[in-house]
């Protein structure tokens, strides 16, 4: 297999075809699985997965250690605490009312359940307000961290381990439950931080509560209206011979997923090659204990600015990420994190969170315009003819690239791992 890949494999080094092992209602057939391969995954890919596992310990782990005075002190106060210049000069607006949040979640938490009954979701309801339930508990650690750290830890793979054991043999299921106890936690440190964002800029929290509703609304519509068009218009869609270059990473990586928590299950994954990784919780439970005991005997040590819950989810958007993308952002954080913080504190200081906000932005104009101008027309092909500069055709060249095996060829007997499974 290649190092690097967003795809599972066979024993024979193919892509690994999910359909030679579904029962018609989209099932694990065993008896199917047994007579075709164990799934493999690439090293990268495989590693990603074991220091997910050590991430979202770790968090439990570092927030207790490091936070958990704070939080039950916030906690107690947050009802009757002396309120501060931004909260007094809020008070002028009127607040969101607690209801307007409870008819939301009710609603919602409404149409959640009549989607998983009507439709073959395979997701019973309890399934369900469990992956609501871990959305949480971990929504304080997580956000706790991301304030300090700019970084999200996230849950994606604990709650595809989760449903894995719960409900294994069932990818659309699987699916389902890692949105909801995902996204439901990103999506609520979202809310919290453009509060917080308005709070400090004295935005109204009412206009700030239906500027959300409206745009809500307004992204899942265009995006439910953009993927009809995709689908209808775009002929081989998130295939890698797509003419138009809609490879679709990112989703790819999703429905590889799907095949191993969903399909295959943990109980299959864990049963020989991958066994180890579940070491990681280990790993990621007791490694914050590390550098918090060193912080305690030597506070004013640079370990007390180790935080391995952000160590260890460094490699979260890996795949489909690479170090094309890796490398490059590296290096902007070295430059203005460090030797511009330590040279032009002042500078940093004033200009950095306004050049971050402008990177984000030009990231986002920019790949809108080299797409519609350079990447969609004539399926991708203006440029092309520039064969000098090797920046157009470098990074295909990798065996990464090419998606080759780098170390060991083929085996004699026409397959690689176990013999019976």
């Amino acid at each position: 297999m290649p190092i690097l890949s967003s795809h599972a494999y066979d024993n024979r080094g193919k892509y690994y075809n999910v359909t030679r092992i579904l029962t018609p209602e989209n099932t694990l057939d065993e008896e199917k699985y047994h007579a075709y391969s164990p799934l493999y995954l690439p090293t990268v890919f495989s590693l990603s997965y074991g220091l997910s596992f050590a991430a979202v310990c770790a968090t439990l782990s570092h927030a207790f250690l490091y936070y958990r005075k704070q939080i039950w002190t916030q906690a107690r106060r947050s009802m009757n605490e002396q309120p501060d210049i931004h909260a007094r000069l809020m008070s002028q607006y009127r607040q969101v009312p607690d209801w307007w949040y409870a008819i939301i979640f009710l609603s919602m938490f409404a149409f959640a359940c009549i989607s998983v009954e009507v439709w073959p979701t395979q997701l019973p309801i309890w399934a369900l307000i469990i992956a609501l339930l871990i959305s949480f508990i971990y929504i304080v650690p997580i956000g706790m961290i991301q304030a300090i750290t700019n970084q999200q830890v996230g849950l994606n793979v604990i709650t595809e381990l989760i449903i894995g054991y719960a409900l294994p043999g069932r990818p659309i299921a699987m699916m389902m439950f890692k949105t909801w106890g995902y996204i439901a936690m990103a999506q609520g440190l979202l809310l919290t931080s453009d509060f917080k964002l308005g709070h400090y800029m004295k935005i109204p929290p009412r206009h700030m509560f239906w500027a959300q509703i409206i745009a809500s609304i307004v992204a899942l519509t265009t995006q439910l209206g953009v993927q009809a068009w995709m689908f209808t218009n775009i002929d081989g869609m998130c295939t890698n011979d797509n003419d138009s270059g809609f490879t679709c990473p990112s989703t790819t990586v999703f429905g590889t997923a799907s095949i191993i928590w969903g399909v295959i299950s943990p109980r299959n994954m864990f049963a020989h090659t991958y066994h180890p990784l579940l070491y990681f919780f280990l790993i990621g439970a007791f490694g914050p204990v590390i550098p918090w005991a060193l912080t305690k005997w030597k506070p004013d040590s640079w370990v007390k600015y180790i935080n391995l819950p952000v160590v260890f989810t460094g490699t979260g958007n890996i795949p489909p990420a690479t170090a094309v993308n890796y490398v490059p952002a590296a290096i902007v954080g070295f430059i203005f994190n460090y030797v511009i913080r330590r040279r032009s504190f002042a500078w940093w200081s004033k200009y950095n969170y306004v050049l971050s906000a402008a990177l984000d932005s030009g990231v986002a104009l920019s790949s809108v315009l080299i797409f519609f101008i350079l990447q969609y027309p004539k399926n991708g092909t203006i440029g092309l003819g520039v064969q000098g500069w090797w920046g157009n055709n470098v990074y295909g060249t990798t065996l990464d690239g090419k998606r080759t095996p780098a170390l060991k060829p083929d085996p004699e007997i026409g397959f690689f791992g176990p013999a019976t499974w």
